[in-house]
């Protein structure tokens, strides 16, 4: 008996691998027009690596001159961003159940109140501080401000989608017995919802930490500002001091926050 003839399937449909190829030819046409405005001098590039050993050099060389004044800032920054992160929690706990869809008394507040906290994630939060620091001036309170923003929003998009992912059960078993919009919130949402919600406010107070440091740069107070002032004076040496401190403190950060969703995992 002859063989059949083996048909070959293919991998890909037809649909799928056109859609592939132009999504190939837009990103190589994207990538020529960012290159071709971004004016890239190769030489000052070829100059600029050639000048990283000798910068390497210099950061290699700790200096333990300013550690306290580093330290503090620090420290500083941290009470930023935990601070931020506190008054974002609090507003986000309230409205987030105005926004999701199963526990929003009012669909139209809801969708209006998203769509506000939607235009407040698309401002950088580098602009929110900027703002915060014309209207009160340099200093921690800018910074607090400013980080406020971006993370309720955040937090409040993160805990109407838990909200929402939560399901209708508990919702509808409350209200079938005669239950109010704060007897859902309060003996229902709530405490199957707590843990996922400190899970998800460790993650952010770490992401909170990190750009309290970046934006300390633009005059929010905390260690970015003096890191700021040592790149611009060539101080290497404390610049060096002030990255390892950064990078030990944001470490142990995330260890911390994993190891705080982890045993909040097993706990839910």
């Amino acid at each position: 008996m002859a063989a059949r003839h083996i048909r070959k399937i293919p991998i890909a449909h037809k649909a799928t691998q056109r859609q592939q190829r132009m999504l190939g030819i837009v990103s190589l046409l994207l990538l020529g027009i960012s290159l071709y405005f971004a004016e890239l001098d190769v030489k000052q590039l070829a100059a600029g690596l050639d000048r990283l050993p000798a910068i390497g050099k210099q950061l290699a060389q700790l200096s333990f001159a300013n550690a306290g004044e580093l330290l503090r800032e620090l420290v500083t920054s941290i009470i930023v961003a935990f601070l931020s992160v506190i008054f974002s929690v609090a507003a986000a706990l309230f409205l987030a159940f105005l926004v999701a869809e199963n526990t929003a008394p009012n669909r139209l507040v809801g969708r209006s109140l998203n769509a506000v906290f939607v235009i407040i994630r698309t401002i950088p939060t580098t602009i929110w501080v900027l703002l915060a620091v014309a209207s009160m001036g340099f200093g921690p309170m800018a910074g607090v401000l400013g980080l406020m923003f971006p993370t309720a929003s955040y937090l409040i998009r993160t805990f109407a989608a838990q909200i929402e992912e939560a399901g209708g059960e508990t919702i509808e078993a409350i209200r079938s017995v005669g239950g109010t919009w704060w007897h859902v919130i309060a003996k229902g949402m709530l405490p199957t919802l707590l843990t996922a919600f400190l899970a998800t406010t460790a993650f952010r107070f770490e992401i909170s930490v990190a750009e309290s440091v970046i934006l300390g740069m633009v005059g929010a107070g905390g260690i970015g500002s003096l890191l700021q002032g040592y790149i611009s004076y060539y101080q290497f040496a404390d610049l060096s001091l002030g990255i390892l401190m950064v990078f030990f403190t944001m470490f142990l950060l995330e260890m911390g926050t994993v190891r705080i969703r982890k045993r909040i995992a097993k706990q839910g």
